[in-house]
């Protein structure tokens, strides 16, 4: 079993289809375990140690907890599961809260279900075989709404329509008012050839995080709905991956800080197992009206025990604008990560 080294990555198997929400995950979740009849349990510790190198400043280093993650998956019965994750992010919230939070019913003998409860949105991929979350994350990924989903999902095929109440309202409106779109059709289990493509849309892309605290002067307030798009792709054959992503407004936005602008990003992997528990992972990717330019680099993970990598990476950002930082930076990381 393959370790993820992306903290986007994990839980997969507890508390989502496919990737966050929709898509299949590009490593296997944490590794769980039943407890009793009714319950199994999953969790991930990920630390990190990181040197960053910026062009306009001075070098900096940190070890840090970067990542603490528990899922829970209860089954009542063939029709009716609960899913809950309890997240902890050093360098995000720096604190423990309740990621993702809700119950699943599937009627009998239908390929159907409906979700309700707090679920991070399908809208966007995000996979990847690095340490650092891809550019396609920092845009889009959208969590912490309380959402109701209704889907579709046969072997080769997961479609869903979810609904939810954003951050950003038209006009200063207080209602549910975000819809997203997803479906993904995927086969990954072959060792002879992988695949995965997925669609998704919604009709408010400033609802994501990466984008909802550029209306916090307007107090969320916004004179126009802009959607988004967003496309991706897997193609596995024997030991090389192949990954790449596109997410991009639809359309410039009308007010916030990015008026005038038209955020995308797109990040493209290739990922090589060299043996088992070595692989080497490559990234090239990018970004339009977003917080950084270009971003490149290289991560060389080693599973060394059952459920427990280490991973070092290199990455090179160019043009970044955001975390205190204006131009280029050169970010050094060594992580230790465990599944339980």
């Amino acid at each position: 079993m393959n370790i993820p080294f992306s903290k986007t990555l994990t839980l997969v198997a507890l508390c989502v289809l496919c990737s966050k929400g929709l898509y299949a995950a590009e490593a296997d979740g944490a590794a769980s375990g039943p407890v009793g009849d009714t319950l199994a349990v999953g969790g991930l510790i990920e630390t990190e140690g990181s040197i960053t190198d910026p062009s306009d400043g001075k070098t900096s280093s940190d070890i840090t907890l970067s990542t603490f993650e528990l899922g829970l998956k209860a089954k009542l019965n063939d029709r009716v599961s609960g899913f809950a994750t309890l997240l902890y992010e050093e360098d995000g919230d720096d604190e423990l809260l309740v990621d993702e939070a809700f119950v699943r019913i599937t009627p009998a003998n239908l390929p159907l279900f409906v979700e309700a409860g707090r679920i991070t949105q399908s809208f966007g991929d995000f996979s990847t075989g690095m340490v650092a979350d891809p550019v396609t994350l920092e845009l889009a990924e959208t969590k912490h709404h309380g959402t109701v989903t209704l889907g579709y999902e046969s072997e080769l095929f997961v479609a869903g329509v979810s609904a939810f109440k954003a951050d950003v309202q038209k006009g200063g409106d207080n209602a549910v008012n975000t819809i997203v779109a997803a479906l993904c059709v995927a086969d990954d289990e072959s060792e002879e050839l992988r695949y995965r493509v997925g669609a998704s849309w919604t009709n408010n892309i400033a609802a994501t995080d990466g984008l909802s605290d550029d209306y916090e002067a307007l107090d969320g307030s916004t004179s126009k709905l802009v959607g988004g798009v967003g496309l991706s792709a897997m193609a596995g054959f024997g030991p090389v991956d192949l990954r790449a992503e596109y997410i991009t407004a639809l359309d410039e936005f009308a007010d916030g800080d990015r008026t005038g602008r038209k955020p995308l990003a797109w990040n493209l992997e290739a990922e090589y197992a060299i043996a088992e528990p070595v692989a080497v992972t490559l990234r090239y990717a990018g970004a339009t009206d977003f917080d950084v330019r270009r971003q490149y680099g290289a991560t060389i993970g080693y599973e060394f025990m059952e459920n427990t990598a280490v991973a070092l990476e290199y990455l090179r950002e160019n043009g970044r604008v955001d975390e205190g930082v204006k131009g280029d930076r050169d970010l050094f990381t060594l992580q230790l990560a465990m599944e339980f």
